[in-house]
């Protein structure tokens, strides 16, 4: 849930698993180069799962982390990286001590030159958090499917020691496609998660997002909504597992995970309890606006100006609605652009990286990332329409430095939502000193995600599984 600047990383939505070769170089290595004075990092590894080499572009200044490589080639003199999520890459030829590769950035039509340069190997950071052998649970590793068999689901289900039916949480990942580990620079919170949860008798299930690890199932046209039916898959192979309590059954969400327990719960009378973890409680729309918001302060916009690229999203999104056809959309906002441009100055145009030879290019880039399906979804999700329905037991926190979704915002929305349906039995906490991704932090900024050798603050552990076990004895 992160908004980038119009020129470079515009479809920051989606991420895909990948199959690919490489050759003479080590299975670990880092590269660095600047585009337009804004960093771009490729990072090469050996996938986990296939172990196969595996790539992910990071672009720190802009938030912008683990981008996958959905299409890589290495030979003996050339490397290209190409990304679906970014819908472009790198091509270049490796000098002769492969130090550096000399080449061209591509990206939805524009192309620029570029040099990655080897920064020392990738260094491995201490996680000191994940977890290891032996451990006092059984863990599983599974493979179930939907009912007619179109999507293949891998998971791991961790299972306390009990001679009776346990309780269980089915977590679920964040935006952006994730191993069922929520695997990020080396962290891994939600194996932490499951670890600490099921020594303390709560049974665990994990689960691959589509198109990533053994989970299958298609990703481009997917939205929350989709993403929830397969919450519900989970629910239902549950029910199917004599170790398991089927009325104890709980959501443990991540950021939008957050958005889909709830998406989920009022489908679902199996949902016993909800945790929300930097979840939503407002709507998508001002959830967007705020993180706009943000980015252009940080790139120097005054609010004067922050409003007129408010205008143009807004108009985006009116006509998104209104036209529910690509063609016809594109068509309506190549004319509604035109109409804004031509009241925007020469100087506010340069700034935005909406003039120029390529204007039209970065235009059409914009358009198709707020035309894509999980995007026109996420504008239009309204909490009201799930939170502020729900009577089951919920625990919404937030970090309070998290800056992707606001702790005080959306930790108001729930307030104000759970109240309104009538709910009796919920919680809201605020972690004044961790992020987004629940990690005790200093500024709370993304860059800061990989150097923090805490995965997952044990004061948030503690509260949320003092608050499960309360729930479920």
């Amino acid at each position: 849930m992160m908004i980038k600047r119009p020129l470079l990383l515009l479809a920051l939505v989606f991420a895909f698993t990948i199959k690919l070769s490489a050759q003479n170089l080590p299975v670990k290595t880092t590269w660095e180069g600047t585009l337009t004075g804004v960093r771009l990092i490729l990072k090469l590894e050996n996938d986990s799962l296939t172990h196969q080499a595996s790539g992910a572009y990071d672009s720190p200044d802009q938030g912008a982390l683990d981008l996958k490589v959905s299409s890589l080639k290495i030979t003996n003199d050339s490397l290209s990286a190409y990304s679906t999520v970014i819908g472009g890459g790198f091509s270049g030829a490796f000098n002769k001590d492969k130090s550096e590769i000399n080449g061209i950035w591509k990206q939805r039509g524009q192309e620029f030159p570029f040099i990655f340069k080897r920064t020392l190997d990738k260094i491995e950071h201490l996680r000191p958090q994940t977890p290891k052998a032996p451990f006092p649970y059984e863990e599983q590793k599974l493979i179930y499917f939907n009912q007619d068999k179109s999507i293949q689901y891998g998971a791991t289900l961790t299972l306390p020691k009990s001679d009776k039916p346990i309780p269980v949480v089915i977590l679920i990942t964040g935006s952006g496609q994730e191993d069922r580990d929520e695997t990020l620079f080396g962290h891994k919170p939600f194996w932490i998660i499951a670890d600490h949860l099921s020594r303390n008798g709560i049974a665990v299930l994990r689960v691959d997002d589509r198109g990533i690890g053994e989970t299958t199932g298609d990703v481009m046209s997917a939205t929350s909504a989709d993403f929830a039916k397969d919450v519900l898959v989970g629910i239902d192979f549950l029910k199917t597992r004599k170790e398991i309590d089927v009325h104890q059954i709980g959501l443990v969400g991540h950021s939008e995970g957050g958005m889909i327990g709830p998406l989920v719960a009022v489908q679902s009378k199996d949902v016993a309890f909800i945790v929300s973890l930097a979840g939503v409680g407002v709507r998508g729309m001002d959830i967007t606006n705020k993180q706009m918001n943000d980015a252009y302060v940080k790139i120097g916009f005054n609010q004067e100006e922050i409003g007129r690229m408010q205008e143009l999203t807004d108009r985006m999104v009116r006509l998104g609605d209104e036209y529910p056809d690509e063609g016809e959309f594109r068509s309506a906002f190549g004319k509604s652009f035109a109409a804004w441009k031509a009241k925007q100055s020469p100087e506010f145009l340069k700034k935005a990286a909406l003039t120029g030879g390529d204007s039209d290019k970065n235009i059409d880039a914009m358009a198709t990332r707020f035309f894509l399906p999980w995007t026109r979804y996420f504008m239009k999700y309204d909490p009201a329409t799930t939170v502020g329905k729900l009577k089951v037991p919920f625990l919404a926190m937030n970090g309070g430095k998290d800056v992707q979704v606001s702790a005080k915002e959306n930790l108001a929305g729930f307030q104000r939502l759970l109240t309104q349906a009538g709910n009796k039995d919920f919680k809201i906490v605020l972690l004044p000193d961790l992020n987004h991704l629940f990690q005790t932090a200093k500024t709370g900024a993304v860059s800061e995600y990989m150097t923090i050798e805490e995965t997952f603050s044990p004061e948030a552990l503690k509260v949320m599984t003092d608050w499960i076990k309360l729930h479920i004895n």
